[in-house]
């Protein structure tokens, strides 16, 4: 089967060819999922021998974490302090804050589709290179523009809400523009680090692959579970204007650190490079075989509509490529579990602080939250060896369904007032249910990660369908801060947590039905017969 890893396959290659080509990659996926889910995964003595003698170089395994480790413990910083910080400024209204939201989220949803292309086209160094500079620039800005509001009378300006002077919405607008930059940033580091670099290091080495994505996972955990607790401190122990600075300092510092470490990571792991030398010799392959063109002007208008259209085109086939392939049924799973207030993010920050809940409070209630999903990487694993990946993933998002009954329960029994702080057994509800439930969600979210690469390893556009994936999960995103928009008064929330659980549910049965195509049957065949086999015997009787 011809195989083309850098982006748009050849011009003379019909549509057809490729939509069986698609055609062949999604059948063989549903091969390899009901292989690896037939029964509980066990290694065998050649799969361990072969797994004893793929060793990886350690100096840029760790270069790789303390990459990943610095990225996102700014990305993580930046996710609470950023709404931290407008909660603060704008104290009489929830509407900067779910803006914010709403406009990141929405720029994510248009561009990471060109993304996950970009990280197909262009060399893989140098696109983590751009992404990382981008990544500080733009989370430098929007600290530079916190650290303008609060240093001067604006802060107090600010606090008028809608009626604040056009200087302060214009400040406002930088951070939001800066956020747009910092999100698609973040977006190209996740697709290019997390999802191709990996699959590349690991070369089809299961175990490998695993031990890589729980670890990146728990750096993220571990991350948004210590980074809200030190912002939170920096604002308690110092002040808001304190802790701007420093953040500001921050990113600055560890931009040099960052692209040293991913320099070693790509020396120090041949496999990277090796697939990157594929894609140059299949581009110049190709290149050699296409007839020359006739020179045309840089920037003509018939060869800007030409690359639009092309763009378009190409779009329409990935989203065509996309939904036809089987793990669609799981992206759309986790994407669904996207469109929540039910977690620890902006919208429930803001609902808290107006409910008198102090900021180390919050950031302590997040941090439990955190280490229950730590818990959960740790079951996925687990739960993979035992009964597989695909039912383990079933058991995860179900199991998060089912705690969010309390979380749902204390907005609708007895539920505290604006401005007033729930009672206890309230408050036990929302916040136990809502840890409980986090085991869940990231057990699922291993699971997904997994089931993702697993399914896109050969495909020709893997990053380009995974870059999808991730417009599907902000598409989602973006309509909970639409919600939190239209629903901007606190008295409001509870329907749309109401909402939210409706979109866990949907999530789950979408999961169901991707675990039937995969497997053939819901419940497990063995439950079934020995079921019949109780249900027969106590007829007889």
């Amino acid at each position: 089967m011809t195989s083309f890893k850098d982006g748009d396959p050849p011009a003379d290659i019909p549509l057809a060819v490729l939509d069986a080509g698609n055609e062949h990659h999604a059948s063989q996926a549903v091969a390899e999922f009901q292989a690896q889910d037939s029964q509980p995964h066990e290694i065998t003595t050649q799969e361990r021998e072969h797994n004893e003698a793929f060793k990886l170089d350690r100096h840029g395994l760790w270069s790789l974490g303390a990459q990943h480790l610095s990225s996102t413990w700014g990305d993580r910083t930046a996710e609470f302090a950023f709404y931290l910080y407008l909660i603060q400024l704008f104290q009489t209204t929830l509407l900067p804050a779910s803006l914010y939201g709403f406009f990141t989220t929405g720029i994510a949803i248009l561009f990471s589709g060109p993304i996950g292309s970009l990280v197909d086209r262009v060399p893989k160094l140098q696109f983590v290179r751009w992404c990382i500079l981008f990544q500080k620039l733009s989370a430098s800005g929007a600290y530079a523009c916190f650290l303008v509001l609060f240093a001067t009378s604006l802060q107090d300006r600010a606090a008028t809400g809608l009626h604040a002077p056009f200087l302060v919405w214009l400040l406002f607008a930088l951070i939001v523009l800066c956020g747009c930059a910092l999100k698609l940033s973040t977006v190209g580091i996740s697709v290019a680090i997390e999802r191709d670099w990996v699959t590349c290091i690991a070369e089809g080495h299961d175990e490998a692959l695993t031990t890589m994505n729980t670890i990146l996972r728990r750096i993220d955990l571990l991350c948004k579970l210590l980074a809200p607790l030190f912002a939170s401190l920096l604002t308690t122990a110092a002040s808001y204007t304190f802790s701007v600075a420093f953040f500001l300092a921050f990113g600055v510092v560890t931009l040099i650190f960052e692209i040293f470490w991913i320099q070693v990571v790509y020396r120090r792991l041949p496999a990277i490079a090796s697939e990157e030398n594929e894609i140059r010799a299949a581009r110049a392959n190709r290149q050699a075989e296409r007839s020359p063109s006739p020179t045309q002007p840089a920037w003509s208008v018939s060869l800007l509509r030409g690359r639009a259209q092309k763009w378009i085109h190409q779009e329409m086939i990935d989203w065509s490529d996309f939904v036809k392939h089987p793990i669609f049924g799981s992206s759309f799973s986790i994407s669904c579990l996207y469109l929540t207030v039910l977690s620890f993010d902006g919208t429930m920050l803001s609902w808290l602080k107006t409910h008198a809940f102090s900021d180390p409070f919050i950031a302590g209630m997040r941090a439990i939250c955190v280490v229950a999903g730590l818990f959960g990487t740790f079951i996925a694993p687990f739960m993979e060896k035992r009964i597989g990946l695909i039912r383990a993933g079933n058991w995860a998002i179900w199991s998060e369904l089912f705690c969010l009954i309390p979380v749902l329960v204390s907005f609708y029994v007895d539920p505290p007032r604006d401005g007033m702080r729930s009672i206890g057994w309230n408050s036990a509800l929302l916040f136990t249910g809502m840890a409980l439930s986090r085991i869940g969600l990231w057990a699922f979210d291993l699971c997904q990660l997994k089931e993702l690469q697993t399914a896109l390893v050969d495909h020709p556009r893997r990053n380009a369908i995974t870059g999808l994936q991730f417009s599907m999960q902000n598409i989602a995103d973006l309509l909970k801060y639409v919600l939190t928009i239209i629903l901007s008064r606190p008295s409001q929330f509870r329907w749309a947590a109401l909402v939210s659980f409706i979109s866990v549910g949907i999530g789950a049965i979408s999961y169901l039905t991707f675990l039937k195509r995969m497997r053939g049957h819901i419940i497990h065949k063995e439950w079934t017969d020995t079921l019949l086999l109780l249900a027969k015997g106590r007829t007889r009787e």
